[in-house]
């Protein structure tokens, strides 16, 4: 079991004291961003968020100090808001939205799964839109990256399975956030063959391991990888794919547009 704030999440979600652009057009533009639980640099990277200005926000990696910086930082911006804190320190989920938000809850994680997934069904010109918000199983598997790049596949199949069971099947559907693994994993494996396809993106890798050189204090990217995504089911169309060169955490933001198939 885990802390919610579960009363200033519904509580938000109710206000919605006004809805941005994409309640009167038929796109929305989207952001998925782990900001990284440790990133002791908050400013910069709301500033990502903020001279984005996406329509819909998911964060992972939502912490207590994370939770009162967003809020306060995004109070006019970003008048709905929902934020789900996790007894571990980067499990925590939270939403930014210009859009309202008509149901919100937590799925659980499965067996040997790390955190949450948050389902989400908004309001937009196009009608109501599923959104799944997860933050796959790390490829760590008794503190080794290595052992863990082997050992974790199936189980991120398994949370995607699992959390895939419960979304309903009669509205469209994005899927976004971080799945740890690439383009070629288990999950997105599996959500292709149920129909959903990756926006493909433009711009850096979405994740970099950087190490600082202690003769100079400059850092280099060590391992570089593409593992945040936004899937859409056969009912969208996700275009405008980019990665953004900016904030501070070890993940970049993702932006895309979704719109409805013609």
């Amino acid at each position: 079991m885990f802390p919610l704030f579960a009363a200033l999440a519904l509580g938000m979600i109710a206000a919605a004291p006004r809805v941005g652009r994409a309640a009167e057009t038929r796109k929305l533009r989207l952001m998925t961003y782990n900001v990284n639980y440790g990133n002791r640099d908050v400013a910069t990277t709301l500033d990502a968020i903020a001279e984005e200005d996406a329509d819909i926000v998911l964060l992972q990696e939502i912490t207590g100090e994370w939770q009162r910086a967003l809020a306060a930082r995004f109070e006019k911006q970003y008048p709905v808001q929902v934020f789900r804190i996790h007894t571990r320190a980067a499990g925590g989920l939270a939403v930014l939205s210009k859009v309202p938000i008509k149901t919100e809850e937590v799925l659980p994680c499965p067996e040997r799964g790390w955190f949450p997934a948050e389902r989400l069904v908004i309001d937009t010109a196009f009608g109501a839109l599923q959104i799944l918000n997860v933050h796959l199983r790390p490829a760590i598997d008794g503190g080794s990256w290595f052992k863990g790049f082997l050992t974790t596949p199936p189980l991120r199949r398994r949370e995607i399975e699992t959390y895939w069971r419960k979304l309903a099947r009669n509205m469209p559907t994005v899927i976004a956030g971080d799945f740890n693994e690439d383009p070629t994993g288990s999950a997105i494996a599996f959500l292709a063959r149920q129909g959903l396809a990756r926006v493909p993106t433009e711009g850096p890798t979405t994740w970099r391991y950087q190490h600082v050189d202690i003769s100079n204090g400059k850092t280099h990217d060590v391992l570089r990888m593409d593992i945040d995504h936004v899937m859409v089911d056969r009912s969208l169309v996700g275009r405008n794919g980019r990665v953004l060169d900016a904030g501070t955490s070890d993940h970049r933001p993702v932006v895309v547009t979704i719109e409805p198939k013609r």
